[in-house]
């Protein structure tokens, strides 16, 4: 079963094992006070024996928001006194300028080697601390503090002073020194970006020319005359871009999508008009000729009436004459061929023939003929759907020939297109900084910063530290710390069963009872005598930091006498 889903003991078993454990520290108890005196005394003699330390410190004014520097706002250097500041404060504590302060206030007295020099140095830096407090209502003005401990009173003041000097002196030529590194900045970074405009100018043109065809399409075109970075005049074309290579292709294959769409409606327009045709009649009855009944619903026609009448005359014959008689034979072959001719004519009639139709005596259908027009017009529709579609797909098969090196033209131009926009804007504001940073030099050196020294370097006579009060506290709970500790571990070293339960956890056996010692009366008196004695030695720990105490506060007020 994991660790973590097992029952945790109840809170009578652990406090029955911390008494244990407690009971069996408690054998050595007199150990363990013997620890806390002998740690205690050592730590309060080690506290006595902590030289004074006494902190100088001074305090400036700085304020940039002179009548020159607002009225110089925003054309020179940003007057950031949080920055400048900053800049000071590295240099102050840099090695260079701590060697010259420790020189100076003879704290390199005694240091002969080098490694001495530099836990100098270190030490100097460790106790020397600058701070900076921005005004709420005024973002250009702060106060800073500078403040330095050492034993000796009058050599921290000394320091102190040095650095104050240092401070004020060197932010101003931070100032000046900033302008003038700013200006040579700005001229090495507007001829490197004036030979980069050149370079990326001279890329552009060369590759619009070898790859005019795949570019995307432009309009919009105007002539620009340009001055790059190195005086040259630059021609040019700028031009609005309306498309990519992608947005074509896109276009293309919805123009084919929609192109079928259309072609699908028509030839269900054409196909619906043709069932139409074929059910309609083409040609109807003129109105002078008089209708007979037939199988078809056909009118009476020029030929019928003739072969009626020549059938008319056939039957008249056959009543005089044989079916051999010459007159009867050439009749029936006159009425055989006017059948056949009415059945041509019936042919070319349905297949549009007019001058069939008005042999027969028919005359063209309007309704028919408006058919066929709109027929013949959805024939025109199609056609020109389908080489619409032929148009786009060929031009899509164009672009899809491109596709694996147009797309990467187009980012190139792209690429280049956005390198030179970038690096023109960046080389203009380069321009326009370095003027307004040239009149905030001017500017600067008629002093855009006052200075005002708060408080001049004081020290205190009363030592800022070590905390003595503090560290006798927290020696007398060192102390009682230790003498704990060293009695637990002995417990640990040493132990043994204080209890029948903490027996029976051990053994796992069953503990059936546990028989007590009788002690003598003498026995009995003489551990009272020792509980008293060990009370006794334990509040003597307490007097002896109580008394420490008040030794340490006699001592300061004869010291706060003797300087006084």
């Amino acid at each position: 079963m994991p660790a973590a889903a097992q029952k945790s003991p109840p809170v009578h078993v652990v406090v029955q094992e911390l008494l244990d454990q407690l009971r069996g520290a408690w054998r050595f108890k007199w150990v363990a006070l013997a620890v806390a005196w002998c740690v205690a005394l050592v730590l309060w003699f080690g506290i006595f024996l902590i030289p004074n330390k006494y902190e100088a410190t001074a305090k400036v004014f700085v304020d940039t928001g002179t009548t020159l520097s607002e009225a110089t706002r925003g054309i020179g250097l940003a007057d950031n006194v949080e920055n400048q500041i900053e800049q000071v404060r590295q240099a102050i504590l840099g090695t260079p300028e701590l060697e010259r302060v420790a020189n100076a206030t003879n704290l390199m007295a005694g240091a002969v080697t080098v490694a001495q020099q530099q836990d100098v140095i270190d030490k100097l830096r460790r106790n020397l601390e600058i701070k900076g407090y921005l005004a709420p209502e005024r973002a250009s003005a702060a106060l800073f503090s500078i403040s330095y401990k050492d034993p000796n009173r009058e050599r921290a003041k000394e320091v102190v002073g040095k650095l104050l000097n240092t401070f004020v002196q060197g932010t101003l030529f931070t100032k000046n020194q900033g302008s003038r590194q700013a200006v040579t900045f700005l001229n090495q970074q507007i001829a490197a970006y004036g030979k980069k405009l050149n370079d990326i100018e001279q890329q552009l043109a060369s590759f619009e020319r070898r790859h005019i065809g795949l570019l995307p399409n432009k309009q919009g075109s105007h002539l620009t005359v340009a001055q790059t970075g190195a005086g040259a005049l630059t021609v040019g074309m700028v031009r609005g871009q309306s498309g990519s290579f992608f947005n074509e292709m896109q276009a293309d294959l919805n123009a084919l999508t929609r192109d079928r769409q259309r072609l699908y409606v028509a030839e269900r327009t054409r196909a619906a008009l043709a069932a139409e045709l074929r059910a309609g009649q083409q040609f109807t009855v003129s109105a002078h000729a008089a209708p007979i009944a037939s199988g078809a619903g056909a009118a009476v026609l020029d030929t019928e009436q003739q072969i009626d009448q020549d059938e008319t005359r056939l039957d008249a014959m056959l009543l005089k004459y044989t079916d051999h008689y010459s007159s009867v034979v050439a009749l029936r072959r006159t009425i055989a061929e006017l059948k056949a001719r009415e059945k041509r004519q019936m042919q070319a009639a349905r297949k549009g023939d007019l001058g069939a139709a008005s042999a027969l005596g028919l005359s063209a259908n309007p309704v028919y003929q408006r058919l066929q027009e709109q027929y013949n017009a959805a024939q025109v529709r199609i056609a020109e759907i389908e080489q619409s579609i032929a148009n786009t797909r060929q031009q899509i098969a164009t672009l899809r020939a491109e596709i694996n090196i147009a797309p990467e033209v187009q980012a190139q131009y792209a690429q280049l297109t956005r390198n030179y926009t970038v690096t023109r804007k960046q080389y203009d504001a380069l321009l326009a900084r370095l003027d307004s940073t040239r009149l905030g030099q001017q500017a600067a050196s008629t002093g855009t910063v006052k200075f005002q020294i708060i408080d001049p370097p004081t020290a205190q006579f009363k030592p800022v530290a070590p905390k003595r009060v503090r560290l006798i506290l927290l020696a007398l709970f060192a102390a009682l710390a230790a003498g704990i500790g060293t009695a637990y571990l002995l417990h640990l070293l040493r132990p043994v069963f204080v209890s029948t339960r903490q027996l029976g956890a051990v053994t796992g056996l069953t503990v059936l009872g546990a028989v007590s010692l009788a002690w003598a009366q003498r026995y009995h008196a003489e551990r009272q005598r020792s509980t008293v004695l060990y009370a006794c030695a334990a509040v003597g720990l307490v007097v002896m930091g109580a008394a420490v105490l008040v030794l340490h506060a006699h001592i300061a007020h004869l010291a706060g006498d003797l300087r006084s």
